[in-house]
């Protein structure tokens, strides 16, 4: 029987009920967008609020996350709930072509781990589908809203795949945002990138490269990702 939740060092995460599990991605978007300074922060397809907590953990922000999945913003909000930081977090069930419309706040920080599937081979499952398959946002209805979101001098940061990732930055450039930190991640030394985490913002700047190897060759975690992580992982 697969495991209901993922226990962190300072809090559990549930989610048996969302759309998508507790997984890799996440965990680094959390671990590497800028969070410092940050007093509100909004996520993007917050499934089971695993990225919520990681930032409530780093800083003292307001975090809302938002997800057209009802049963993963249930969730969130339990998993918020028992959590130490309740009080500083929510999640709301609503689309943010919706929640563009109808709210008045604005983010010092943006987080989204988005669908990215186009036009492929659909799950058997209608919420994986919302979670992975972008027919209910796209790229462009993303940016667009990420950018009447964002502070003027706010951050929007995203994981994607390699092909996915490169396509989202141009859409992006395209439309007004600038590239500020674009980190590569490597499974090993030996292999291809296979996703980008990157920071875009509002505001002419010069691209910060950066890489980031998971694993030695032995399948042992790297000392890099093993820094980047030692306060959430109980193994580290």
């Amino acid at each position: 029987m697969q495991n209901t939740y993922f226990q962190f060092k300072q809090f559990k995460v549930y989610h048996h009920k969302s759309s998508m599990k507790v997984g890799t991605d996440a965990v680094l978007l959390a671990c590497l967008c800028p969070s410092e300074n940050t007093h509100h922060i909004l996520d993007i397809g917050c499934g089971s609020g695993v990225m919520p907590l990681i930032l409530a953990q780093k800083c003292p922000a307001q975090i809302t996350g938002i997800d057209i999945d009802k049963d993963s913003v249930e969730q969130a909000n339990e998993n918020f709930e028992i959590s130490w930081w309740s009080d500083r977090l929510t999640a709301k069930h609503i689309s943010i072509q919706d929640y563009v419309q109808k709210t008045t706040n604005k983010f010092d920080l943006i987080i989204s781990n988005p669908p990215f599937f186009v036009k492929s081979t659909k799950s058997p499952t209608a919420s994986r589908n919302l979670a992975r398959h972008n027919d209910t946002l796209s790229f462009l209805d993303l940016i667009r809203s990420a950018k009447k979101l964002l502070n003027p001098k706010g951050i929007f940061s995203l994981v994607l795949p390699k092909t996915e990732g490169e396509s989202f930055i141009e859409l992006a450039l395209q439309n007004g945002f600038f590239l500020k930190t674009k980190t590569l991640i490597f499974p090993k030394a030996s292999k291809n990138y296979n996703r980008i985490i990157f920071d875009l913002c509002l505001y002419a700047t010069q691209t910060i490269d950066k890489k980031l190897i998971i694993r030695e060759e032995n399948n042992d975690y790297t000392q890099a990702y093993k820094n980047l992580s030692r306060d959430l992982y109980l193994t580290f």
